[in-house]
C-alpha cells in the first residue's frame, strides 16, 4: 500500500472516530436533558474553599469530553467492525445446470415436412450441435455470473466449414438454418473478419472464422456486440503457416478415413480382420464418412474452447502404423522411432506386438545393425514393462533415442551408435 493509501485511510479512521465521540455527546447531553424534565435531582456542582473565605466551583468535565471508558468502548467497536470487514463470508451458491437444445427452443417446427430434408432434423441438427458445443466451452471454461448464473449466451468462434462437414451439408445450407433460429432468437451469426498476408506479402482483410452467438437460457435472444465482432480471436498467418485450418483438418480426416477402410478391407481379405475394427466406442458399425466426421466433431470442440487449436496429427489408430510398406517412408531417423513410442499405451492390445517390431525393425535399420532386430525388440518391451510398473520406462527410452540422435550429428568419429545406446542404457 502506498504512503498516500495509508494517509487517506488513516484520515477516515479518525473521521469514522470523532462521529462515534459526537454521537457520545449528543446522547449523553440527550440523557441530561431527560432527567431535568422528568424532574430527577441533578447533582450541583462541587465547590472548594478559598483562602480568603470564598467559594469557587470546581471544575467537571464538560460535556463533550469523552471519558476513557467510553474511548474504550469506541475503539473495541471498530475493532469488531473491522475485524468484521476483513473477513470472507462463504455463501452456497446453486449453479444452474447446461440447458438443452431442446430445453431451449422447439425443434419439431424446424423438420422438414416436404422435399429432400423430409424425416431431417432441418435446422434443429444445428441448433442441437451449437448447443453441445457451448456446454464443452463452459465445461472447458467455467464461466458464470456474480449471482452464480449461467451466462445469458455464448459468443463461439467456428469454423463454417466444419459445422457444415459435421452435419453433412452444404455451406449455403448451414447459413439458410441460421436465419431461421435467428428469426427465434436463439442464435445470431456473423462472420468474423481478421488482417492476414495475402500471397504478395501485403495485409488483406480476410475471414477466419464465423461468430455465432448462442442462447444459454431460456427467454434470453441472442446477439452479438461490437466487441464480439472486433476481437482478435486467432493469428490467421501463424496457423496458415504451421497448416492449422478448416481446409487441412477436413482433407486430412477424410484421407484417413479412406486409409482405415482400405487397410481393414485388406486385413478382411486375408482372414486376419481386427473383431474391433468397424466400430466406434459405442460398440455401432460406423462408416469411413463416418469416421472422418466423429473425428471433425473432435477437432470442432477444440477449436470451440481455443479458436483455431487444431491437432494436425491425433493420436489415433492410424493403420499406416501396420503398412510395412510405409515405415521406411515415415521412419528414417532415431526421432520418428522415438516419438511413435507413446503409441504404445493407446494402441489396441492385439496391435501392440504389431507396432513392437515395426519400432524394432526401423531401430535397427537406422542404426545399420539389422542382424540385431530381436534385442532392439527386447529393448522396446522392457520399456513398456517398466511402464506399466510406474517407472516411466518409455519416456527413459525416449530420452536415450533422442540424446543419441543430437550425438550422431555432432559426434563426427562415432563409429557405433548401437554399442553407446546399449552402454547407456545399461547404466541407466
Amino acid at each position: 500500500m502506498s504512503s498516500k493509501a495509508q494517509v487517506g485511510r488513516g484520515k477516515i479512521d479518525y473521521a469514522a472516530r470523532f462521529l462515534e465521540i459526537g454521537k457520545a455527546i449528543l446522547q449523553r447531553s440527550h440523557g441530561q436533558a431527560a432527567a431535568k424534565d422528568e424532574g430527577e435531582p441533578v447533582s450541583p456542582p462541587q465547590t472548594s474553599a478559598q483562602p480568603n473565605g470564598g467559594e469557587v466551583e470546581q471544575a467537571t468535565s464538560p460535556a463533550w469530553l469523552v471519558t476513557a471508558e467510553e474511548l474504550e468502548a469506541i475503539e473495541r467497536e471498530e475493532e469488531e467492525r473491522q475485524a468484521l470487514r476483513n473477513t470472507r463470508v462463504k455463501v452456497r451458491v446453486d449453479v444452474e445446470r447446461l440447458y438443452t437444445a431442446a430445453e431451449l427452443l422447439d425443434l419439431k417446427k424446424y423438420r422438414p415436412k416436404r422435399g429432400r430434408g423430409a424425416g431431417t432434423e432441418g435446422a434443429g441438427a444445428l441448433a442441437r450441435l451449437l448447443n453441445e458445443l457451448s456446454c464443452a466451452y463452459l465445461q472447458a471454461r467455467p464461466y458464470l455470473c456474480k449471482n452464480g448464473k449461467l451466462p445469458p449466451q455464448v459468443v463461439l468462434h467456428l469454423s463454417n466449414e466444419m459445422v457444415a462437414e459435421v452435419l453433412g451439408v452444404s455451406d449455403n445450407t448451414v447459413r439458410e438454418w441460421g436465419t431461421q433460429l435467428a428469426a427465434d432468437g436463439f442464435l445470431d451469426s456473423r462472420p468474423h473478419y481478421t488482417t492476414s498476408k495475402g500471397r504478395d506479402g501485403e495485409n488483406m482483410t480476410m475471414v477466419d472464422g464465423t461468430l455465432y452467438a448462442v442462447r444459454m437460457t431460456p427467454g434470453q435472444t441472442a446477439r452479438l456486440r461490437y466487441r464480439d465482432l472486433h476481437h482478435e480471436y486467432r493469428d490467421l498467418d501463424a496457423d496458415r503457416a504451421a497448416g492449422r485450418t478448416a481446409y487441412n483438418a477436413i482433407r486430412n480426416a477424410h484421407q484417413r478415413a479412406e486409409n482405415r477402410a482400405a487397410w481393414k478391407a485388406e486385413q478382411a481379405a486375408l482372414g486376419n480382420a481386427d473383431p474391433d475394427a468397424g466400430k466406434n466406442s459405442s460398440g455401432s458399425s460406423i462408416t469411413p464418412e463416418g469416421e472422418a466426421r466423429e473425428e471433425i466433431l473432435n477437432q470442432l470442440r477444440r477449436w470451440a474452447v481455443m479458436p483455431g487449436d487444431i491437432d494436425i496429427n491425433p493420436v489415433i489408430d492410424d493403420p499406416e502404423l501396420f503398412q510395412t510398406g510405409a515405415v521406411a517412408e515415415h521412419l528414417n531417423t532415431l526421432l520418428d522411432v522415438a516419438h511413435p513410442l507413446s503409441l504404445l499405451s493407446v494402441v489396441h492390445h492385439t496391435k501392440r506386438a504389431s507396432l513392437v517390431g515395426i519400432l524394432g525393425s526401423a531401430l535397427a535399420r537406422v542404426l545399420n545393425d539389422r542382424h540385431s532386430r530381436a534385442f532392439y525388440c527386447r529393448l522396446i518391451w522392457d520399456a513398456w514393462e517398466q511402464e506399466l510398473m510406474g517407472m516411466d520406462g518409455l519416456q527413459a527410452l525416449t530420452a536415450q533415442l533422442i540424446r543419441l540422435e543430437v550425438d550422431r550429428r555432432e559426434w563426427k568419429e562415432l563409429r557405433n551408435p548401437a554399442a553407446l545406446l546399449a552402454y547407456r542404457l545399461r547404466a541407466a
